[in-house]
């Protein structure tokens, strides 16, 4: 058994449980914080023009941590950016033959207006031409910047959502600050703005996936390549690449095999450039196979091809070639068509087909030059889509893909052990995908479950890390529906319980709650409840209530379910503890009772000392960040602004090592609300920078949106309707006071 294997074993028991048992391999679905990781959080904040009898200032919710891990939770250092894909732009076609008036208005439309669309049908060039004006606009590689946005699901092009994040990968900047396509397209423009850099998104399938896009960035270009569909606004230049000449379609036949052959029979040559010549893929496909069939006539090729439906020349250019390949290639074409992931590298691919690296590597280089897979990005092959038909599913392929499945889980454990580490952020970076569409395969075999599992938690791990919630929710659907299949109730609690938490984060309550229920409902009762479904139940009725008493058993039950020797877990206690107190104090400042609510604020403040202690000792930056930004809050309620805002200071310092965007955010949302009246620029910047990284949906949101529009009167108006939007989760539904109080002051401008 390999190590791999005994570690997935290992985890895989405790997964069963729901509760891990051994502190130092806690599994993904830990309740407890993380140091380099986020956190689904509800953070209730008020507002700033409090009741008379509280005193200015902002109020939480409760604070729910999960994901920590042994790999993670010993290393302190701040996340370092992720690295910039080294993707200068793919080698030139040399000659681009008939092409040179498309390339000359690609590069002229460029230098006009910054974006241009080279556009046209799948083989006619579109890739060729953007990339040839590319190294004309841009020859020195550093400056070159390239993405390939075909992704691994060949039925389903990437959303807008996973091309931000290429986009945004390939160009070095950071995701988790980027809020959405508004805020990347700000950091595109950082990241090219007066560069000299050209930027080449090929294979662009839909206009959607690109058309968050600046249109202009000073400086720099952006070439998008492929043949969009929807409409392309009237803004952004287009230069729609048709078929060749038929001259053109017989010089690039010259350039191949020897002019002699070529004007043999001119007739014949004629009409074959007339009928196939055309399009660049099909001419390029026939050039290839009359050069290794020499002693062939043109004729005779045009009447083979003639005979077969024009639409399926390239199938048939390609059946011609398989017969060509060896047995051992043609078998690894086979797999590499079966498999639902539609690319693969080196490594991978020798997994799949149970041999040597090299070996396989030689395979992958006969299937290339005979047309049969294309070289993608990062040393990837691709099957050409019209090869696929040409060979029948393997009778092994079960074996195969095991072994699959086995080497990702493998490398997704190495690379998950070793976050966050640069070189593990990269090749999540490059695999995440297919590893959610491993995850995704429809039809597991009961032996792929460890695998499959593991590479659940290793994604769980990793998008938390890069506060993709997101992908973190469609991990988790993907992780139900295989458990599901497999019959594995406890795996499905699993996957509800992230889908809770991940609901959270978003601002989603009623969905928390459905999920939490599912998560639950596998057990008898509460009394056989994990930990951490008890602190999930505690943060969902404070975000759906003020049901204090019910939290406070909710909490008292999660430290006695915490094991043994927990500090990070005991520090998360602590801190809801405060939360509810804080919570407490809030409601009965709304009674009136203001001594009373003073009472509790202190009580809060002690408590929060002691969870800070615990973080420390715990070497946890992301608990002390937490515990940090409360007592700033307690803080301001008390009146103490200087420590309030040094406390949010520092609590910022912490989160931007943390990596929690959204923590960092909050804050943000903190300060602007303790800035005087005459500081309302200051305000509205810091409030603008949160909401491009806090969800669309939540208190958060809400209170930021009630702040701009003080900020900015002239748009009042529209904050205020995008402020109760972002309370829609809780309309029909029960709600905490202070999702009460601001939606009130949303609705009135006078209050």
């Amino acid at each position: 058994m390999s190590p791999g294997e005994r570690r997935g074993g290992a985890r895989l028991a405790r997964l069963r449980t729901l509760l891990p048992r051994d502190r130092g391999e806690l599994l993904a679905l830990a309740a407890t914080f993380g140091p380099s990781l986020g956190a689904a959080i509800i953070l209730e904040v008020a507002f700033a023009r409090i009741l008379p009898l509280i005193p200015a200032g902002l109020v939480i919710g409760c604070a729910l941590f999960l994901l920590s891990t042994r790999w993670l939770r010993t290393r302190r250092k701040p996340p370092p950016p992720p690295r910039a894909a080294p993707l200068h732009l793919p080698l030139r076609v040399d000659p681009l033959i008939g092409r040179d008036a498309e390339v000359r208005e690609v590069i002229g439309r460029a230098r006009e207006r910054g974006l241009v669309v080279v556009r046209g049908p799948a083989g006619i060039g579109t890739s060729a031409v953007a990339v040839a004006a590319g190294w004309a606009l841009t020859p020195d590689t550093a400056a070159q910047c390239y993405a390939d946005l075909r992704g691994q699901d060949r039925e389903e092009p990437e959303d807008t959502g996973s091309v931000v994040d290429r986009v945004l990968r390939t160009l070095g900047r950071p995701l988790g600050s980027a809020g959405g396509p508004e805020g990347a397209a700000g950091e595109v423009v950082a990241a090219l703005g007066d560069t000299g850099r050209v930027l080449l998104l090929d294979n662009v399938d839909r206009w959607s996936q690109v058309a968050w896009l600046p249109r202009h960035v000073p400086g720099s270009w952006i070439v998008v390549a492929g043949d969009p569909r929807g409409p392309v606004p009237g803004d952004v230049a287009v230069v729609q690449v048709g078929p060749l000449r038929a001259q053109d379609g017989v010089e690039l036949l010259r350039s191949q095999i020897p002019a002699e052959r070529v004007e043999a029979d001119p007739g014949a040559t004629a009409r074959l450039a007339d009928l196939f010549l055309r399009r660049p893929a099909i001419a390029v496909g026939i050039a290839r196979w009359l050069a290794e069939n020499p002693r062939v006539p043109i004729a005779a090729l045009v009447k083979d091809l003639e005979q077969g439906s024009h639409d399926h020349t390239l199938q048939v250019l390609l059946a011609m070639q398989l017969r060509r390949v060896r047995p051992a290639a043609r078998r690894l074409l086979a797999l590499l068509a079966r498999s639902p992931l539609a690319e693969l590298g080196t490594d991978t691919a020798a997994a799949l087909a149970g041999g040597a690296g090299r070996d396989v590597e030689r395979m992958m280089e006969e299937l290339g030059r005979h047309g049969l897979v294309e070289r993608v990005r990062e040393s990837r092959v691709r099957v050409v889509e019209a090869a696929r038909a040409l060979v029948t599913p393997p009778d092994d392929w079960e074996a195969a893909w095991q072994r699959l499945l086995e080497r990702f889980a493998d490398r997704a454990d190495f690379f998950a052990e070793r976050l966050p580490a640069e070189e593990a952020r990269a090749w999540f970076g490059v695999e995440d995908t297919a590893l959610l569409q491993i995850l995704k395969a429809r039809g597991p075999a009961a032996r792929a479950a460890g695998p499959l599992w593991r590479i659940a938690d290793a994604l769980e791990v990793w998008f938390l890390l890069e506060q993709r919630h997101k992908e973190r929710g469609e991990a988790a659907r993907a992780l139900g529906h295989a458990a599901k299949a497999l019959g594995e109730p406890d795996v499905q609690a699993t996957a509800e319980l992230r889908l809770c938490l991940v609901a959270h984060a978003l601002g989603q309550p009623r969905m928390a709650q459905e999920h939490l229920d599912g998560a639950a409902g596998s057990r008898d009762g509460a009394e056989s409840w994990p930990a951490q479904i008890h602190l999930a139940r505690a943060t969902t009725l404070l975000a759906t209530g003020d049901e204090f008493t019910a939290v406070e058993a909710s909490l008292v039950r999660y430290g006695q379910a915490l094991p043994g020797g927990d500090a990070t877990g005991q520090a998360t206690r602590w801190i809801n503890m405060a939360v509810l107190q804080i919570r407490r104090g809030q409601v009965r400042g709304f009674e009136g009772t203001t001594d009373g609510a003073h009472r509790l604020y202190a009580d809060a403040l002690g408590t929060l000392v002691q969870a800070l202690g615990i973080a420390r000792q715990a070497g946890d930056a992301h608990a002390e960040a937490h515990a940090r930004e409360l007592m700033a809050v307690v803080y301001w309620y008390l009146g103490r602004a200087r420590d309030a805002l040094a406390g949010w200071e520092t609590a910022v310092l912490l989160y931007t090592r943390a990596g929690d965007t959204i923590g960092l955010a909050r804050c943000q949302v903190h300060q602007a609300g303790a800035l005087p009246a005459d500081r309302r620029r200051e305000a509205a910047r810091l409030l603008r920078s949160a909401l491009t990284r806090l969800p669309p949906t939540g208190v958060s949101t809400a209170l930021a949106r009630l702040r701009l529009a003080s900020a900015e009167p002239r748009n009042a108006r529209a904050h205020r309707e995008k402020g109760l939007a972002a309370l829609a989760p809780w309309d029909g539904i029960a709600e905490p006071a202070q999702v009460t109080e601001i939606r009130r002051r949303l609705t009135d401008p006078l209050a």
